[in-house]
């Protein structure tokens, strides 16, 4: 596989990091998730819980892995064009391919439920609830073509042979931003 920046994204409960783990056990790729990053700088009191500060890192992360000539995946729920554009201006300035995999779940009840009920990946982190997530419908950024999108509805073990696919098929295509940056004179 060329190297390639692997970004899964996606709500909170979306089935992103379930997904995540499978491919990076299957491709042997490494994968940094915001929220165990968020973690350890809240444990040693470097930032808030809440800060973006997470993604400064897991994308730095990944621009040193891409440098190297390896392939790395994120995972986070990358709801701002920002952190999007970021992550595809990385994986363009080492070659490498930008592939993004957005996971949603197109269910509500079933998704509420999974929210409750949901594994634990990152010792000591409480993920956020059902209110933050619609709290995050608000702001969160469309994805338009950019991404291939994965409903949660059906099984991991189900979505991961198209995501595998995906991967593999992945071109050199910079993230082209929803909202586009505005221009000053």
């Amino acid at each position: 596989m060329n190297h390639t920046l692997i970004l899964f994204a996606g709500m909170p409960g979306s089935g992103k990091t379930t997904l995540a783990r499978m491919v990076s056990r299957r491709l042997g790729v490494p994968a940094f998730a915001k929220d165990r990053v968020q973690r350890v700088l809240r444990d040693h009191h470097l930032a808030d819980a809440s800060s973006g500060d997470g993604y400064y890192i897991i994308l730095d992360l990944a621009d040193e892995q891409l440098s190297l000539g390896l392939s790395v995946i994120l995972d986070a729920t990358f709801p701002l064009d920002h952190f999007r554009t970021v992550a595809s201006e990385i994986a363009a300035r080492h070659q490498a391919r930008f592939c993004a995999i957005y996971c949603y779940c197109s269910d509500d009840a079933v998704w509420r439920d999974r929210m409750t009920n949901r594994v634990q990946y990152v010792p000591g982190w409480k993920p956020v609830g059902w209110d933050d997530v619609q709290r995050m419908r608000d702001y969160y950024q469309p994805w338009d073509d950019n991404a291939l999108f994965v409903d949660s509805l059906r099984s991991p073990e189900e979505n991961l042979p198209m995501v595998l696919e995906h991967i593999r098929d992945a071109p050199h295509r910079p993230y082209k931003p929803h909202q586009p940056a505005e221009k000053f004179d």
